[in-house]
């Protein structure tokens, strides 16, 4: 980790600043200022020359990279007229920590306030996803130990994520970066300067209530790992949290732990149910066994919908799913809103927002309100759209194959929304599965490329606008069953296909028997007016073969 202070005074600077520009900073209206990026070269407090912008138009500051000295710098200008408070300036200047990224220089430039951080050749760990391994190693010690010592220093991180996380230059350990709207906390709770800057994903329930805790800052602690490991923010409407299969029990019962909602034992450090802090993140780095909170359901009071009660959101979720016109008047009527705003606010926006999204037509209306469903609850893995519903996308390809076996035309139409709308592609969005290779290993002769899902329903709905004809449209419907099916195997005669290495040596044996059933086969998956049998073209676009097709048809013409 950099040593950002040498002799116990901050590098190359004895003082933050001159009290003059401090309390410009402190004190002036919090508005917000369209800032231009500024050029490089430009030098920020007389010394700080700025080399290449880091972050710009996000959030609220912009970042850049500096140079003082022959050594780098982090510059921050903020987008308001406010600034971290006088005592938290005063207190990093003294907090000497491989942990937290020393503050370094605080001044004016145009109006805006901007603030000196050293810098990390790695960036911040926004966007990125660690391994178990890593988030054990080098981020959950020493982020606990940042956070433990801003605490004995009296200040709440508030609004901690990973954008706020850094690695060290050698990957071994990480710090805490930026403190722009940290608090002193005071007898209570935090004094906090604008509550509009923290980031809503991150915070803890409490903070909704404007109550700002030590146990707010290990809250979102516990979000980011979650993020930081599955690369998305998790669904905090919902408890217990919902982990994916592939993390670790270890990481599921200390992100559990961090996020545990009920803070009314917190002061009792003898009843295990209460969120974990310093210590228990100590103790689970060290491998000692404890007692995990008991996880229990967010409370929800019971909601009478088509004279059936419901005690649980997803549930109720799935109940407005499964009977979308009903739901919706629920949504409309203001029903849904009022109901979850007796305890929780966030889905209470959620559901506000839609009604203020009312659309003229009863279809968009449709997008509208299955939006909200997914949002309210990621993890609703089923599929429901106008009347139908699936268990999973799975069931949903199944379900099309059989159809098409059997030349069932009845669902056409409702195939036809799913892909015009692009729902699958929103689908994957909202619940953000993971990338699924639908590829596999080809022959060597054949170079492959790693197709996933997500990719291949975007091509799917992007092709399906063009379709002009019933046979480009069948072939549409057989990719999307393919592709949804997790059954991708191509039926010919007795032979069941996987992928194309297996067509190879299926038609390597063929030729080697006989050049008739050879032949034989050949007209199978192609008439001799060079049509491709759609079944066998949609087989082939499912994985992954699209370009390929095309290129050979482009040859067929020329």
């Amino acid at each position: 980790m950099n040593n950002h202070k040498e002799g116990g005074t901050i590098v190359g600077e004895t003082a933050i600043n001159s009290e003059t520009e401090q309390t410009a900073a402190v004190n002036s209206d919090p508005t917000d200022v369209t800032t231009k990026e500024i050029p490089v070269g430009t030098v920020l407090g007389d010394k700080y020359q700025i080399i290449e912008p880091l972050s710009i138009g996000v959030e609220e500051a912009d970042l850049y990279v500096c140079k003082y000295d022959e050594k780098k710098y982090t510059a921050k200008v903020y987008k308001k007229q406010l600034s971290i408070k006088p005592e938290i300036i005063s207190t990093l200047e003294s907090i000497n920590s491989p942990y937290t990224a020393s503050l370094l220089y605080v001044g004016q430039y145009n109006g805006l306030t901007f603030e000196v951080f050293p810098y990390y050749e790695n960036g911040s760990l926004k966007g990125k996803t660690l391994t178990f391994d890593e988030l054990k190693n080098a981020v959950i010690p020493c982020i606990s130990e940042a956070i433990h010592t801003l605490h004995k220093n009296n200040i709440i991180d508030i609004d901690l994520s990973p954008s706020n996380i850094v690695l060290s230059d050698d990957n071994t350990g990480a710090a805490i970066f930026d403190f722009g709207i940290s608090s002193v906390i005071g007898h209570k709770n935090a004094d906090l300067t604008d509550k509009t800057d923290t980031t809503l994903e991150y915070s803890a329930p409490e903070t909704f209530e404007n109550i700002f805790l030590e146990e707010s800052d290990y809250y979102s602690f516990g979000i980011a790992l979650y993020e930081l490991y599955c690369g998305y923010t998790p669904c905090t409407t919902v408890q217990p949290l919902l982990f994916p299969k592939d993390m670790p029990k270890a990481l599921q019962e200390l992100i559990s732990a961090l996020t545990y909602f009920d803070i009314k034992n917190r002061q009792n450090k003898e009843n295990p149910n209460r969120r974990w802090t310093y210590t228990e993140v100590q103790n689970w780095c060290n491998g000692k066994e404890q007692a995990v909170p008991v996880k229990t359901e967010k409370s929800m009071p019971a909601y009478t919908f088509s004279d059936h009660e419901y005690k649980d959101i997803l549930s109720l979720i799935t109940a407005f799913a499964n009977n979308r016109d009903d739901g919706k008047k629920q949504l409309y009527n203001g029903s849904m809103s009022a109901f979850f705003g007796t305890f929780s606010p966030e889905i209470a926006e959620y559901c506000i927002d839609a009604e203020n999204e009312t659309a003229d037509t009863s279809e968009k209306d449709d997008i509208i309100f299955r939006s909200l469903l997914y949002k309210i609850y990621l993890e609703l893995n089923g599929f429901y759209w106008i009347g139908k519903s699936y268990e999973s996308l799975p069931a949903l390809g199944r379900d099309m194959l059989e159809k098409l076996s059997k030349n069932d035309e009845s669902d056409y139409e409702y195939w036809d929304s799913i892909l015009d709308k692009k729902l699958l592609s929103k689908y994957l969005t909202t619940i953000r599965l993971k990338n699924t290779e639908l590829s596999t290993e080809a022959a060597a002769s054949i170079e492959e490329a790693a197709f996933t899902l997500e990719e291949a329903v975007t091509e799917l709905e992007t092709a399906h606008i063009s379709s002009t004809n019933k046979r480009s449209t069948i072939i549409d419907y057989y990719t999307m069953a393919y592709l949804l099916s997790d059954k991708k195997l191509f039926n010919i005669g007795n032979e069941k296909l996987r992928d194309i290495s297996d067509l190879n040596e299926h038609m390597k044996k063929l030729l080697a028997s006989s050049y008739e059933e050879f032949e034989d086969f050949c007209h199978t998956l192609i008439d001799y007016d060079d049509n491709l049998d759609v079944r066998f073209e949609a087989w082939l676009i499912a994985l992954g073969k699209r370009k390929e097709l095309d290129t050979w048809k482009k040859g067929l013409v020329n």
